[in-house]
């Protein structure tokens, strides 16, 4: 699931915003929480409003937001300092996830800088790109954020991808032990979910080792790598989000991405486009129609009734590629036992020869002789995938691709599992679309009778990742674990990304812990606290245990498949490898709030984690109050914590919300 802005995304989103603020005068600033809204007014060309979620994204937004009564100090300078003034500039640093917006004249400017990464931070230059105001303070290793410093960017990351040289990818790969996407990642300018993509345009496993990618592979990653720098240079094309093809009955699919242009990595997933990049990133954040200016409600409802029927339209459109994909899958399982003898053949000659130690290129090059010489085994392959483990193979003038450590009839057997599988989900999309159409049909109701007014209900809506246990390190990463045996498997084999991080306390009855990765790696700081986060969510808690072990490791080190003649119970994992441990971590737990204009959100994880985002929290540590009773505490305490103005904030925070944020079983403040 993706949650920020890439270097690539803004990169790509540039000219839309310059077309629209450049030469704009900022007429308002408004803060919503960790949310910000520039107000624009361009002479002849009317308002925009640019949105700037500092870590996360920018982009122009349509939608407009209740203006907060009182507005944060931090919001009041940027006012005093910005309102009237023109934009002059807006530029990336560097492909970094930094946008630069300049305002003003020559005679007296200033600079409003957007941080996107980690936790984000926005921060007001004086003409002499000193530091006039921040939104956060801090002292880092490389540079300090702190008031009258001169501004300094952090240091480079990476090789520009699109300035490579010519064999850089060649050097990048051959200094690496690690897997092509955290390669790829660590080495060049771009996020995980970039690195993905060119390893899906170059039909390479993102999880194959550095180490192991012969000739042939490194000739098709350097096709996706060269794929993908064109279409960074054509630009916006098609901006989409991408929706899960397999939600649960009662949910609408889940937004998995939005995207400048269509992902290979996705091909197979429905999409919504949108006429304008800033559209879909708008649309995938969405904003609660509490939150919207009363005159808006009613346009908030029509745009929802069309989403609903987008929605519909997609799933339609889904149901019918599952229902080819099954069909194809079908019939390639029959193609393999119609010929079978042959394609064992196939099979069994490549694992003769990797078995005898031959290399990808001496195979490949075996059977491209032995087409010449028309052995008819030969003839049927159509092409080798080393770094996927497949060979595509010809029959009956189609192409079916087969598993080359599997037999014929395994091959055959998983075509026809995964066809029921497709088979299976074409059910569930025919009970999703009923449930749109039922909610369709209800928004319908209300939108036809716009006379009577309605109270907004102020539900607050969930973040994707709040079906998981979450909380975001000190350092910014996002930190998912599963709630129990059916969220573990599907944060596992769903949400685990080739760049991320795989963690598990080290005890029965923990949950699968990762660690989201979108461009650097974690600090030793990020790897302690979901450590901590891990084992305080396990069977130790529980237990009363003050401490416990947990290890990570790299997601290609885990695997959802038992060894031969093995068992593997569901949800269980398989790890390889050696691992890497964190010893003697604390079980304690940090529970706050964070509080937004119109919603207090309950939050916990590790203290250090916490705390660095917000001031309002309390510890909790195992004990004997039931549950229940814990929860009353909690929000007691904290109620007394917040102000007494926003004291009302944290009452309405539902009960059960607070309890999804703790720990099973019984616990006490540490107070």
């Amino acid at each position: 699931m993706k949650d920020s802005m890439s270097n690539v995304d803004i990169r790509l989103i540039l000219p839309e915003l310059r077309e629209s603020t450049e030469g704009a005068f900022i007429k308002n600033v408004y803060q919503y929480g960790d949310i910000f809204v520039l107000k624009l007014y361009t002479p002849g060309g009317g308002t925009s409003q640019l949105l700037i979620h500092p870590g996360h994204r920018i982009h122009l937004t349509e939608f407009t937001r209740k203006a907060p009564r009182v507005p944060p100090k931090f919001c009041s300078v940027l006012r005093k300092y910005l309102r009237d003034k023109r934009v002059s500039s807006v530029k990336q640093h560097d492909l970094d996830r930094i946008v630069v917006i300049e305002v003003g004249d020559d005679e007296s400017s200033y600079k409003l800088v957007a941080e996107l990464f980690g936790t984000g931070n926005l921060l007001l230059l004086d003409p002499k790109d000193t530091i006039f105001v921040a939104m956060r303070y801090r002292k880092m290793r490389d540079r300090d954020i702190i008031p009258k410093a001169k501004y300094e960017f952090p240091p480079l990351r990476g090789v520009d991808v699109l300035n490579l040289e010519t064999d850089a990818l060649q050097d990048i790969i051959s200094e690496s032990d690690a897997n092509i996407v955290r390669t790829l990642a660590s080495r060049l300018n771009l996020d995980s979910l970039s690195c993905e993509e060119i390893c899906a345009l170059a039909n390479v496993s993102p999880r194959v080792m550095a180490p192991e990618i012969d000739s042939q592979t490194l000739t098709d990653l350097q096709a996706g790598l060269d794929a993908f720098v064109v279409k960074l240079k054509t630009g916006v094309n098609e901006p989409n989000i991408v929706l899960d093809d397999d939600p649960t009955e009662d949910e609408e699919p889940e937004f998995i991405a939005f995207l400048p242009f269509r992902f290979e990595l996705y091909q197979e997933l429905p999409v919504e486009t949108f006429d304008t990049f800033s559209q879909a990133i708008d649309e995938y954040s969405g904003v609660a129609e509490s939150e919207l200016e009363d005159d808006q409600e009613q346009d908030a409802l029509s745009r929802e009734q069309k989403r609903l029927q987008r929605i519909i339209d997609k799933q339609n459109e889904s149901i019918d590629n599952l229902v080819a994909k099954a069909k194809t899958l079908r019939i390639s399982g029959e193609l393999i036992y119609s010929h079978f003898s042959v394609v064992q053949e196939v099979l069994e000659t490549v694992t003769r020869a990797r078995t005898g130690g031959m290399q990808w290129e001496e195979i490949i090059a075996k059977i491209d002789q032995g087409r010449q010489q028309g052995i008819p085994s030969a003839k049927l392959v159509k092409r080798i995938i080393p770094s996927q483990g497949q060979i595509i193979v010809r029959l009956n003038d189609t192409d079916v691709t087969l598993d080359i450590r599997l037999s014929a009839q395994d091959n055959a057997s998983l075509a026809y599992e995964q066809a029921k599988k497709s088979e299976a989900k074409v059910e569930g999309a025919k009970k999703q679309i009923a449930s749109t159409k039922e909610k369709l049909e209800k928004l319908e109701v209300v939108v036809s009778e716009p006379e009577t007014k309605r109270v907004p209900v102020k539900v607050r809506k969930k973040r994707w990742y709040e079906k998981f246990r979450w909380f975001f390190s000190s350092e910014g990463f996002l930190v998912l674990g599963g709630r129990d045996v059916k969220s573990n498997e599907t944060l596992a084999k769903r949400h685990m990304g080739a760049n991320d991080v795989f963690l598990h306390a080290a005890l029965h009855g923990a949950p699968y812990t990762v660690v989201k990765v979108p461009d650097e790696a974690p600090g030793e700081k990020t790897l302690e606290e979901a450590a901590q986060f891990a084992v305080t969510f396990s069977s130790a808690w529980q237990d009363g245990l003050s401490n416990g072990d947990a290890y990570w490791v790299n997601p290609e080190q885990v695997s959802f498949s038992p060894p031969s003649g093995e068992y593997l119970p569901t949800g269980a994992v398989m790890i390889y490898g050696s691992k890497n441990y964190i010893r003697r971590v604390p079980i304690e737990l940090a529970v706050g709030i964070l509080l937004e204009e119109e919603y207090a959100v309950p939050i916990s994880g590790p203290p250090s984690a916490v705390s660095s985002q917000t001031e309002f929290y309390i510890q909790v540590i195992p004990g004997d109050t039931k549950k229940g009773q814990l929860v009353k505490d909690v929000l007691n305490r904290l109620r007394e914590l917040v102000p007494d103005e926003r004291a009302a904030l944290v009452s309405q925070i539902p009960q059960e919300d607070m309890m999804r944020v703790l720990p099973a079983g019984g616990g006490k403040l540490n107070l």
